[in-house]
């Protein structure tokens, strides 16, 4: 198993943590709280990246998470924060993350960070995660609907160049997590998903 998660960085949540939850997300609490099944080399940020997507649905925003690592530990964390605690259609979790990263580490190497996120990254996150510099690009859940990774090809050509022409390249791909943490995070994004499209059809 990876390692405990208190043993990451001081000052970052647990699971216990985070305040009572809807039953829904309370389940999948649970459910993330036993990793008995934990065995592969994400688990642990993945993990992570799962209890920010709680915190965001929870909060009334899409149930997803982030969290920047560099050198086996967590030096940003981000949610989605697209409607709470005002509407910012910009704030998805991947954003939430890198304005951390930048604001709080601005001389860290971005080609020596990875950035986890719980579900797979959407075109506007994908492109300023290029130019940004981030070394590797890791999610849990598929997004077939939204999601970038699987259709990098699709990426204009300056996109794909710039990933390409770092040194080394940059990688884009699923993480290397449980089947369990993956369903997990799936879970979190659907909990809430149609009420807040319907929101962002409405414009609110």
């Amino acid at each position: 198993m990876g390692k405990p998660i208190a043993s990451l960085s001081s000052g970052w949540p647990r699971l216990d943590d985070l305040p009572p939850l809807p039953p829904g997300l309370e389940e999948v609490r649970r459910r993330l709280k036993d990793d008995s099944r934990d065995g592969e080399p994400d688990d642990t940020f993945v993990r992570l990246s799962c209890m920010q997507a709680l915190t965001a649905a929870a909060e009334g925003n899409h149930g997803v998470g982030a969290v920047v690592v560099h050198d086996g530990r967590v030096v940003a964390m981000g949610r989605n924060r697209a409607f709470h605690p005002r509407v910012r259609s910009d704030l998805h979790a991947e954003m939430d993350a890198l304005n951390a990263l930048e604001r709080d580490h601005p001389g860290l190497p971005a080609v020596e960070c990875t950035l986890y996120s719980s579900l797979e990254c959407c075109p506007m996150c994908t492109t300023r995660l290029i130019n940004v510099g981030i070394g590797r690009v890791l999610y849990a859940a598929d997004d077939d609907e939204c999601g970038m990774i699987r259709r990098f090809d699709a990426l204009p050509a300056g996109y794909r160049d710039l990933a390409a022409s770092r040194t080394p390249p940059q990688r884009f791909g699923r993480a290397a997590c449980s089947a369990a943490l993956a369903a997990a995070a799936a879970d979190i994004f659907r909990i809430n998903l149609e009420t807040l499209n319907q929101r962002v059809l409405r414009r609110e």
